[in-house]
């Protein structure tokens, strides 16, 4: 964030995405906030305390935003969850930061946080967009590189492979990596899977791979977690499995027009490294065209099934995963029965 423009703010906005928002927000108040006058000059509200109470937020927050700072030049007010107040309390809210005094600076911080009207004030807003998967690979290495460390490609991969796309997991198990490696400049794939294991945790990926791999009992088992653990998330699963298969059709498309073969499997695993490690070779084996059609023909009638209101997702998901198995149910280790 730009040191200047939050010198002459008076109101910050942060919204978007959950993990770097957070982490914005530490750093801002890292930056205006004195340790020493802390306790006095810092008053965080959750705004999703006050659903049902607006008006006991809008006389604390009207009160709160002409206190003077103690023992400094300026206090804090951070609005945490804005968005989760209803419309007419932000109106009001965003009304009263326009009486925002020289000596207070206030941070609205929400998933999808902005003001209206906006304030006639210096407001500096920041919005973070959900990192995918394409460019999740390279956010690990930024984040072991702004540990001091550097790591090798197959150890990111390893990581994001077995822990998936949600950023405060990943840099949790990266911060256990950084501390495995100790006073070595490297993290490696053996650092990796001392935090991580070969399959710490039921993914998306992993279910993905067992689909590929026509293990119908191991994939059941983790749709099955992931539906207990991380609720109204069928939609992304669905579009993961799309993208998964997709990838596998690439291949088999790059292979027919004579490609490269390292060209080929770079489309479909990104790295060398999980081309061998989920076992690539044997799911584009056991996906072949008519597979490949019926299953992206079944994904698409899902979809259009889940964008109408009043069904199950989470049935529409288990009805769908026998459908993208050949006709003939496999076993464990992928073979024909």
């Amino acid at each position: 964030m730009n040191t200047e423009k939050l010198d002459r703010a008076r109101i910050v906005v942060l919204s978007g995405e959950d993990f770097q928002r957070s982490e914005r927000l530490r750093e801002v108040l890292d930056t205006v906030v004195d340790p020493a006058t802390r306790d006095f000059n810092l008053d965080i509200i959750y705004a999703d305390e006050y659903r049902k109470k607006s008006r006991d937020f809008l006389r604390m927050f009207s009160e709160l935003l002409v206190t003077f700072p103690m023992i400094a030049s300026q206090r804090v007010i951070v609005v945490r969850n804005f968005d989760s107040l209803d419309a007419p309390t932000r109106k009001k809210t965003s009304e009263l930061l326009s009486g925002t005094p020289d000596t207070t600076l206030v941070i609205i911080e929400g998933s999808e946080a902005k003001l209206s009207p906006k304030p006639k004030l210096d407001v500096l807003e920041e919005s973070f967009k959900k990192i995918y998967e394409e460019k999740i690979t390279g956010w690990i290495k930024n984040r072991f590189r702004k540990r001091g460390k550097t790591v090798t490609d197959s150890a990111a991969a390893l990581i994001m492979n077995n822990v998936g796309t949600e950023l405060g997991e990943l840099d949790g198990e990266i911060e256990k990596a950084v501390i495995i490696a100790g006073d070595r400049e490297t993290v490696t794939e053996e650092d990796v899977r001392l935090v991580v294991g070969e399959f710490r945790r039921d993914t998306v990926y992993n279910l993905c791979n067992a689909i590929g791999l026509n293990d119908f009992k191991g994939a059941s088992r983790i749709l099955a977690s992931l539906v207990t653990a991380e609720k109204n998330k069928e939609t992304y699963y669905l579009y993961t499995l799309f993208g998964h298969i997709l990838k596998i059709a690439e291949y088999h498309r790059l292979v027919r027009t004579g490609a490269p073969q390292v060209e080929a499997e770079k489309a479909v695993s990104g790295t060398p490294f999980l081309w061998k490690h989920n076992s690539m070779p044997l799911q584009v084996e056991n996906f072949n065209h008519a597979r490949i059609r019926r299953s992206l023909t079944a994904l698409a009638r899902t979809e259009s099934m889940m964008k109408k209101s009043g069904i199950d997702n989470q049935m529409l998901m288990e009805l769908l995963l026998p459908l993208l198995f050949p006709a003939a149910r496999m076993t464990t280790n992928g073979q024909e029965p």
